[in-house]
């Protein structure tokens, strides 16, 4: 039989995509049309061991989210209301996932102060060339890298490079040979979280073609067949047949004579399902080191080694993974807003709260002076996931226009009837919603109601926290020794150094820009906000209060 009469198709050759610095225009394109950056998300999607490292990283690096520590209450109520917790998390996000991270930041009218910092995903903003000090100048955003023409790139000055009302700031770890992009720290284990993705349809299809090996095709009069009609057949039956749907070996074979067009199987390798098991062990453990996965039981990997297979090794593995891998992450984060923070000279010392903290250790003999210290007294926490169940998430719908501590002052009306987190407040007005927000720092010290409310981040109503003082949380610490006391203003109880944050949110139909500034009371009067009235007791926790909050000492 003539070589010319069996045709050979190669299936499935896998090229690495290359990161491409496009510098015909005056912007630089992390690979052809910024397409870098989809490969990377689609190795996410499609690799179950990539997006489950991922997942879990960014869900370390969170923690219970962000806190502060010194007395610096006012400039914490600023940043968390110029930068939301869920523009933080989206950050953290493509920063873990590309390796860097895009945000907005808007200056107040008179460009002197910070009106907010938003999330840009980092897949559509690139920079611009380079100066010729090797300075971004500034940084171009696109809806869609892959046609300019439909949607036209603007372009935004780099932060703290000009007067201008919008500018981005990008986290951009520095990586040798890059100028203008910092690879993910995952970059090597890119090609196995395809090899995942490639072995997983290879599996399928094999179940669906009843575990063959693979097929001749036998075409009959083939010999009569002109080269050109055999390359025309090749690409048609490829055309039917490319990747890893159909990733089983086909070889054409043209025959001569008159006989049926026959389909032949391939026998099955006895060994193939080994070769796929050394495939698939091969391409997690590349993730795994690529990543720096200190034990894979982490993540719900079991190994062979027996390393992490019991609660001591785990818990060893864990710390060693948050103070090697993780902590750095967070650095990288914190530096960032740091940076953005000390322009405005908004002095935070922040820090990430872990998910597992330390075990909470209550000693009689402590002062009632330690940070929410239980002392010998009953404490109902029972109360706090009362409480908790009439909180609510504010939906996508809304937009955070302003954050501010709430004043001991504000006296309203107190609802003793059924909760209703979402119904209408005496805080809202027709346009706006204002609901209350437990925070401040937990410490090894801190009461379990304190633990539960701040864990929780839910909003609340006035009218419930108000109608909940009527349950006993701190038996004997109300006035004269009272069981209750009004929980909305002395919070956990003496020496509590907790607080109540009032949020207001606006519809996203009501507002013109989504980035909208801080809203003035007297502007939220206007259209229908009801604002209580502050004085300086608004930055007060019971610990500053006289006696440390204590109402019976």
């Amino acid at each position: 039989m003539s070589k010319d009469n069996i045709i050979f198709l190669e299936l499935n050759n896998y090229v690495r995509p290359k990161i491409e610095e496009n510098k015909s225009k005056n912007w630089v394109l992390n690979g052809r049309n910024n397409e870098f950056y989809q490969y990377i998300i689609d190795r996410r999607n499609g690799s179950p061991t990539n997006a489950t490292i991922i997942n879990s990283f960014v869900n370390l690096i969170y923690g219970k989210g962000l806190a502060y520590r010194g007395d610096t209450l006012q400039e914490w109520a600023k940043f968390i209301s110029v930068f939301s917790k869920k523009e933080q998390r989206k950050v953290i996000d493509d920063l873990e996932l590309f390796g860097e991270a895009s945000m907005q930041v808007i200056k107040t009218k008179d460009k002197k102060g910070l009106a907010g910092i938003y999330h840009l995903p980092k897949e559509k903003v690139v920079p611009s060339l380079e100066n010729e000090e090797g300075e971004i100048e500034s940084y171009w955003y696109c809806k869609d890298w892959t046609d300019t023409t439909k949607n036209k790139p603007d372009e935004f000055k780099a932060f703290g490079t000009s007067n201008n009302e919008i500018e981005i700031y990008c986290i951009s770890p520095y990586k040798a040979g890059k100028n203008y992009f910092s690879d993910p720290d995952y970059l090597a284990g890119l090609p196995y979280a395809e090899m995942e993705e490639e072995i997983a349809n290879l599996y399928i299809n094999s179940i669906k073609k009843g575990l063959s090996a693979g097929y001749i095709i036998n075409i009959p009069n083939g010999t009569t067949l002109t080269p050109e009609e055999k390359d025309n057949l090749e690409r048609q039956i490829k055309a039917k047949l490319t990747g890893s749907p159909n990733a089983m070996s086909f070889v054409m074979n043209f025959q001569a004579g008159d006989q049926a067009i026959t389909v032949e199987a391939f026998p099955v390798n006895d060994n193939i399902h080994k070769q796929w098991e050394y495939l698939t062990g091969e391409a997690r453990q590349q993730l795994l080191t690529a990543h720096g996965v200190v034990s894979p039981m982490l993540f719900g990997i079991k190994d062979s080694t027996g390393l992490g297979n019991n609660a001591d090794e785990l818990d060893t593995a864990e710390a060693q993974l948050m103070k090697r891998v993780i902590a750095p992450k967070q650095s990288v984060f914190l530096d960032a807003i740091d940076d953005i923070l000390n322009y405005y000279e908004i002095n935070l010392n922040l820090y990430f709260k872990p998910l597992t903290e330390e075990a909470i250790t209550t000693d009689v003999s402590m002062s009632s002076h330690v940070c929410c210290s239980d002392e010998k007294k009953n404490l109902d926490t029972s109360i706090a996931d009362e409480l908790i169940g009439l909180g609510e998430d504010i939906g996508e719908e809304w937009v955070l226009i302003k954050s501010e501590v709430l004043t001991s002052e504000t006296q309203l009306a107190t609802s003793t009837g059924t909760a209703r987190p979402n119904a209408k407040s005496e805080l809202d007005g027709d346009k706006f919603k204002s609901r209350l927000r437990y925070d401040g720092v937990i410490s090894g010290n801190s009461r379990e109601f304190c633990r539960k409310m701040i864990s929780a981040n839910k909003l609340y109503r006035i009218e419930d926290i108000k109608a909940m003082s009527s349950k006993v949380v701190n038996e004997g610490w109300g006035p004269n020794g009272a069981n209750t006391y009004d929980i909305l203003l002395y919070k956990g109880g003496g020496a509590c150094r907790h607080f109540w944050v009032r949020e207001t949110y606006q519809l996203k139909s009501d507002v013109n820009n989504p980035n909208a500034k801080e809203i003035t009371p007297a502007q939220a009067r206007k259209e229908g906000e009801i604002l209580p009235k502050l004085d300086n007791k608004i930055y007060q926790k019971p610990n500053d209060m006289p006696n440390n909050g204590f109402l019976n000492k």
